[in-house]
């Protein structure tokens, strides 16, 4: 394979010039600030000790059904007040009854 004298050339003067270099040095206690940092980004936040206490997940669990229930409930209710208006009007329909609010 040939390759170009120039890129070759480029290449050793290149490696030549590393061959004086020295590894660089950090400032004093630089590794140490850096995992000092690094463990308080990563470190998770701590649970509070009340929130897995069983009458706290009785409470949580309580208010959970308590909400899904009253949602049940409500629906229910709209849906049989609905049935309800539509009877009325179903009836009202039937016997010629017009419920307008003017008339008294």
């Amino acid at each position: 394979m040939k390759t170009n004298p120039r890129i070759d050339e480029e290449v050793e003067k290149t490696l030549r010039s590393l061959e004086g270099i020295q590894r660089a040095t950090p400032q004093p206690f630089f590794l140490t600030r850096v995992q000092a940092r690094l463990e308080r980004g990563i470190a998770p936040k701590p649970t509070p000790a009340w929130a897995f206490r069983p009458a706290y997940l009785a409470a949580s669990l309580g208010l959970v059904l308590l909400l899904n229930v009253s949602t049940v409930v409500y629906v229910w209710e709209r849906m049989a007040q609905h049935e309800r208006e539509e009877d009325a009007a179903g009836f009202s329909v039937e016997w010629g009854l017009e419920s307008n609010p003017l008339d008294w």
